[in-house]
């Protein structure tokens, strides 16, 4: 093999192992306020939908329980990928358990808005600012031996007035 075709082929080889080096981890870290400032903000945009798990011929919902958005952050991006396993769409089954978390982001709890879900599973949001958020929503049930359902997430970009509707999971 010839020198240069080498020292090519192990600076490729050695460089490819860079993106195995532990990062720190975003959940460690606290949210920055400029970060998340501009969710404190009232906007023109709305948020509605439903939270909905259809089962043979049962249907369950979010009734009762409650629907969240919360406004994108890179704490925010690393919660929902450790939750969720991405940052777009995802569910979590109940079985699994809740995603344990060393402590919450004081910012992280007081930017997220939650509303309830009304009897049907339906939620909304009004006068939500311009941004990506993160819509989440549980839906559990006790089945005869153990908790079934989970928590589901859908991010959503919201700009200018738009009207969004997510159906959960």
């Amino acid at each position: 093999m010839k020198p240069a075709a080498l020292f090519l082929g192990l600076t490729f080889a050695l460089g490819g192992c860079s993106q195995f080096e532990p990062q720190e981890p975003a959940l460690s870290r606290p949210v920055a306020p400029s970060e998340v400032d501009w969710a404190r903000k009232s906007g023109a945009n709305s948020v509605s939908g439903i939270a909905l798990i259809k089962v043979g011929g049962t249907s369950h919902t979010c009734a009762g329980g409650s629907a969240n958005i919360i406004p994108d952050s890179a704490y925010a991006r690393a919660r929902m990928t450790a939750i969720f396993g991405n940052t777009t769409r995802g569910m979590r089954a109940a079985s699994l358990g809740a995603e344990k978390f060393e402590r919450d982001d004081p910012l992280y709890v007081s930017t997220l808005r939650t509303t309830r879900c009304d009897p049907s599973g339906s939620f909304s949001f009004s006068r939500v600012p311009d941004g990506v958020w993160y819509v989440t929503s549980s839906v559990k049930w006790q089945d005869s031996s153990q908790v079934e359902g989970g928590s589901m997430m859908q991010r959503v970009e919201l700009r200018g007035g738009r009207q969004v509707k997510v159906s959960l999971p």
